[in-house]
């Protein structure tokens, strides 16, 4: 995951080892050239509404202590964006797509949107500029956009604002168990499925029984991925729970 270092980050979910954050805050690169820096969220942002906007968002998440991420064009030009989107993607919670006429015609915005869609990742539309409503992805048209078009010098004194943080609060601890199992079951997948990242003992009960209520869902199911891994790990340690008790039977009757 070391594609993810250059991000900014507010709050304390990330560690070296199993990076994730509950939003990933995407937004068009010719509105993030009016943005500031990524460095430094408390900066006056002169410019385009928009731009006030996403300082905005910004603000919010880093006051309500909420673990961001934004869109990588800040990075490397070694790293691929795509890859590096999927990433980031993949090890979010929450996409939150910064709507704008720039944001429906940058490659990197649509490419997030479809990665977040693939791996059921909750969507957040919000509305920072005026955008038709016939120019709307088809994915965004049957989701409510959080209207972000405001000049109060708080975001969090708005009714949008307030929705955002109570839309991220609600069933936070859902999305991001989600998260963390789609992260360790593609870190398995890619290391061609080491049996030594599969789960086992308390950690795997937690997912088993966050398994079976996930899949009565509606939306935000697991993937077929997350459930393989859960399968697998439970097989691996039912198999060593059942030499370790065949074990301890033939060590009873030799003592005997």
């Amino acid at each position: 995951m070391h594609v993810l270092k250059n991000l900014n980050a507010a709050g304390d979910r990330q560690s070296s080892n199993n990076l994730t954050a509950q939003v990933f805050l995407a937004y068009a690169a010719e509105d993030w050239l009016c943005a500031g820096t990524p460095e430094q969220p408390g900066a006056q942002v002169v410019g385009s509404p928009v731009a006030a906007t996403i300082q905005a968002l910004r603000q919010l998440l880093s006051e309500a202590q909420i673990a961001y991420w934004e869109c990588p064009h800040s990075c490397s030009a070694a790293i691929d964006p795509e890859s590096m989107m999927s990433r980031v993607t993949e090890a979010s919670d929450n996409y939150l797509l910064v709507l704008t006429p720039g944001s429906l015609a940058d490659a990197l915005c649509l490419q997030g949107l479809l990665f977040a869609l693939s791996m059921n990742k909750r969507i957040l539309p919000v509305l920072a500029e005026t955008v038709p409503t016939d120019r709307l992805p088809e994915p965004l048209q049957t989701l409510e956009a959080i209207d972000l078009r405001t000049s109060a010098p708080s975001l969090g004194d708005t009714d949008g604002g307030r929705q955002l943080l109570q839309t991220l609060h609600h069933e936070a601890d859902y999305h991001h168990t989600h998260t963390q199992l789609l992260v360790k079951a593609l870190r398995w997948e890619r290391q061609l499925r080491d049996s030594s990242l599969l789960l086992r003992g308390k950690e795997l009960a937690v997912y088993q029984h966050w398994l079976v209520g996930a899949n009565q869902r509606s939306r935000y199911q697991p993937l077929k991925l997350q459930t393989l891994y859960i399968l697998e790990s439970t097989r691996q340690w039912r198999d060593r729970s059942d030499a370790v008790s065949q074990g301890v039977d033939w060590l009873k009757r030799w003592l005997v």
